[in-house]
């Protein structure tokens, strides 16, 4: 099947064109000579250029083996894919909105459909339970684990995959198990955070409802502040403080969508005054001064 797949995935040229129905490979592989003479004259009028029968001769864009002196040298997309060294356009960051890719796109808008099927296959996949996901991008690395965005194709997940990697200043006991145990704490408690969905066990991995946009941190690098975000921290502080908790108040750890300030993470801690939002996490939010007006005025 996996071979099966990497042919097929092959046949798509680096533009999404299907080289399985370009009669230039049709016409080579069947060895047949009317069509060859067919294609020139269509290519001829198409590109405004001489081609000849002759140079009707090609297995395929990404296939070894002959290939059209307009494939093998000309086309600038498989030049620039060349230059870049990818595989397909599928590959490069710049592909939505590429002029270049888009010249082709606009005569046959099925490439871009065949790219985006083309990357989602190349892409790695991870399950959970049995449930295949296909991995878009990391979403970063916490002391605990990896944090992947993936989709099952018809919505997005965070899928944290536990390490056992050593961390200077932390130690860990069961990680998996103090994640389930802290995300039930906190949400007794009533802290926005992202839906737990399912746990695999033996992988060690979660999935968990995927909270949409850019993290306070990411914001913050922006110039942006909002005084909410301080005030529904502060709200978070009003219930673990009394609970003897504390949560990572680093800003990476908190996500605003469509009014609420999320706590993507699961972890707390037993509750020490120097690890506290005041005293410890304040530091972290830029714009410091602000911020600490602003705390001090919800107080």
């Amino acid at each position: 099947m996996e071979a099966t797949m990497k042919n097929k995935n092959q046949r798509i040229g680096c533009c999404g064109l299907d080289c399985e129905k370009c009669d230039a490979r049709i016409a080579t592989l069947a060895n047949d000579n009317a069509l060859c003479e067919k294609t020139a004259v269509l290519w001829t009028k198409l590109n405004g250029v001489t081609i000849t029968p002759e140079m009707i001769n090609c297995t395929g864009c990404r296939i070894d083996g002959a290939k059209t002196p307009f494939c093998d040298k000309l086309c600038p997309v498989h030049n620039c894919v060349r230059e870049k060294k990818l595989d397909t356009c599928a590959d490069c960051p710049q592909m939505d909105g590429c002029p270049t890719l888009g010249q082709i796109a606009g005569n046959s808008p099925y490439v871009l459909e065949n790219l985006k099927q083309l990357k989602q296959n190349n892409a790695p996949k991870m399950t959970v339970n049995d449930s295949e996901y296909t991995v878009i991008k990391l979403l970063g690395k916490g002391k605990g684990g990896y944090s992947y965005l993936v989709t099952d194709g018809t919505a997005q997940y965070v899928l944290k995959q536990i390490h056992h990697e050593p961390c200077e200043y932390y130690t860990f006991g069961d990680k998996l198990q103090s994640e389930l145990r802290d995300y039930e704490t906190l949400r007794n408690l009533g802290i926005p955070m992202p839906r737990l969905l399912a746990v695999d066990t033996p992988q060690e991995r979660i999935l968990k409802e995927y909270i949409a946009g850019a993290t306070v941190a990411e914001l913050l690098k922006e110039g942006r502040i909002d005084p909410d975000w301080l005030a529904q921290v502060q709200a978070m502080c009003d219930l673990l403080y009394p609970a003897g908790l504390n949560i990572d108040y680093y800003p990476t750890n908190f996500v605003p969508c469509d009014g609420t300030l999320y706590y993507i993470d699961y972890e707390c801690n037993t509750y020490m005054e120097q690890w506290d939002f005041d005293h410890w996490g304040i530091q972290y939010w830029n714009a410091q001064s602000t911020i600490s007006a602003t705390v001090k005025e919800l107080r």
